[in-house]
């Protein structure tokens, strides 16, 4: 009996139906392509208008409209948007930005069929680089890490956009060690309950979309695929153990360690 053969419906954001140059936020149109080991083939164009409706919020529509593409292809798109996507399973990444579609396609599709290796990933490279607490008064809690327990404030932030404010602390290796970071969301009204107020763990990795594509062939949830941080040159990943806990995979040039 014949074997199937492998097929992948890939969505693609693009101006000139030769690069990918568009935004999540600015398409109107997303091109669809069915990619298989002959090659690719473009199978139509979807537009946002001919979708929509009544008033519906745009990404709910892209959501829908998209559900038969595994992957979005875009040349930027931020991480509330692309967990919402996720959430649907559809994995979209802004990691080839600029390059040509046809490109793009032919390694997706490679990485995305390859047999998963046998062997356990090399970590050689790994560490573990942060834990994510959430905290509900700031400043009670740097008084208590810092004039207690001896840590020291290694870098603050504060995103006015996004509401919230961001500290990582940690002892004398500064971010060469483990560190914490606390996130302080400025609308939030009381304390946070027992259990509520973990974030994530994060690690440091390397080769993360082939990681990545190895975790997802093994079922494992990914909120966030792969995408490039807004700050700086790494690439980051969200993924969840067996119980439902994120892990934020850092793919990121030494000295790199913020998440996005």
């Amino acid at each position: 009996m014949d074997q199937p053969v492998p097929r992948l419906r890939i969505a693609v954001a693009s101006r000139d139906g030769l690069r990918i140059d568009q935004h999540f936020g600015q398409a109107e149109s997303f091109r669809i392509y069915d990619v298989t080991p002959a090659g690719q083939d473009l199978v139509e164009e979807r537009a946002l208008a001919a979708h929509a409706r009544g008033e519906e919020n745009p990404r709910e529509t892209i959501r829908r409209m998209l559900a038969d593409c595994p992957v979005l292809l875009v040349a930027r798109i931020g991480p509330a948007p692309q967990e919402m996507l996720a959430g649907a399973g559809i994995a979209a990444s802004d990691l080839h930005a600029g390059r040509a579609i046809a490109d793009a396609l032919a390694q997706i599709f490679a990485d995305k069929t390859a047999a998963p290796p046998r062997t356990p990933p090399d970590s050689s490279g790994f560490r573990l680089l942060h834990t994510m607490l959430r905290v509900g008064d700031l400043e009670r809690s740097l008084a208590f890490y810092v004039d207690l327990l001896g840590m020291t404030v290694l870098e603050r932030r504060e995103h006015k956009k996004n509401q919230f404010s961001q500290v990582y602390l940690g002892y004398g290796g500064g971010f060469r060690q483990m560190t914490l970071e606390l996130v302080f969301n400025w609308s939030r009204e009381g304390p946070y309950a027992p259990g509520e107020s973990f974030g994530h763990l994060a690690i440091a990795v390397s080769g993360i979309t082939r990681l990545c594509d190895r975790l997802a062939a093994a079922g494992v949830p990914m909120p966030r695929p792969p995408r490039a941080q807004r700050h700086g040159s790494g690439i980051v990943a969200f993924i969840e153990d067996p119980d439902g806990h994120r892990i934020e995979l850092v793919d990121a040039p030494d000295g790199e360690h913020a998440p996005d």
